[in-house]
């Protein structure tokens, strides 16, 4: 290693403690009324409760919907995003006409705010008057409640998710394979192999910790969702989209204001393991050039 080009230390020292006084204190600062009874109607002279704001969490009926709806919200996002980026990716990384045009249409979703695509969606799936039923309604489908149950309001909160996170991994994803040597194609090709042993023995294997980091993304903010929810559904109806986002908005609208912060530390856990676990097993996936 050339030591001549490691960075000074205090390149990174300024970051990690302007990440400290910025996050980490304010976040630790603010776990801590988990343990309160803080409230609506307590908000001075709180005192300390142990861990009966966690277990009340985790004893109530809505935190297994929260959570099982994180999961699919997180587990949808993550495979069809980086599904569909790798496959829009791979056809705009070919010599195709107007393909720097495709790549902007495609980006574009990325741009709007989740109230803008939330607002649209909600829209397209609208029982009355709503687009997606005008077009069913031709050919003499009965108008569909989609936001009025939970399987299709989860559906269309994952489609709206999907549509707009896309275009990201495109981009991610697009700027491996163009990282990759043409060297190698080019071997490839004059040893006679098949576009698919290319793919799959070249191209796929090289830009794995572009993918890697699709996937991690997606999984994060999958499992963080909050924006969506909260402008389409609200989490309804009922409690049956709700994700830890809303039951955390919720509980604060309630007043409940330690079971929030409850919630947030306990999903924040959750996180926390997710991240590590999967940043373990990627490593084995990827293939250093």
């Amino acid at each position: 290693m050339n030591r001549k080009k490691i960075y000074p230390l205090y390149l990174a020292v300024i970051p990690a403690v302007v990440f400290t006084i910025f996050f980490i204190v304010p976040s630790t600062i603010g776990y801590y009324y988990a343990f309160t009874n803080w409230s609506a109607a307590r908000t001075t002279d709180l005192k300390f409760v142990g861990l009966e704001n966690i277990l009340a969490v985790i004893q109530s009926s809505k935190v297994p919907v929260a959570f099982a709806n994180t999961l699919i919200y997180a587990g949808v996002k993550t495979v069809m995003v980086t599904l569909l980026g790798f496959v829009f990716a791979y056809i705009l990384n070919r010599e195709i006409r107007s393909r720097t045009a495709l790549r902007t249409v495609y980006f574009i979703p990325s741009v709007f705010s989740c109230l803008v695509v939330g607002l649209i969606f909600s829209a397209v799936f609208q029982t009355r008057h709503g687009t997606l039923n005008n077009i069913l309604n031709v050919f003499g489908v009965a108008n569909i409640q989609w936001l009025g149950s939970r399987g299709t309001a989860v559906f269309a909160i994952c489609m709206a998710e999907v549509w707009r996170n896309v275009g990201y991994a495109i981009i991610i994803t697009l700027a491996g394979m163009q990282s990759v040597s043409s060297d190698y194609i080019e071997a490839a090709r004059l040893d006679g192999a098949s576009e698919w042993q290319m793919f799959s023995r070249i191209t796929l294997p090289l830009i794995m910790p572009t993918v890697n980091v699709n996937i991690l993304f997606s999984l994060i903010y999958g499992l963080k969702m909050f924006d969506l929810i909260y402008v389409m559904t609200g989490g309804g109806p009922g409690n049956a989209t709700e994700s830890f986002g809303t039951l955390m908005m919720n509980e604060m609208s309630a007043g409940r204001y330690a079971q929030s912060v409850a919630v947030n530390l306990v999903f924040t856990v959750l996180l926390i393991l997710v991240s590590m676990l999967y940043q373990r097993f990627s490593s084995r996936w990827e293939t250093v050039e």
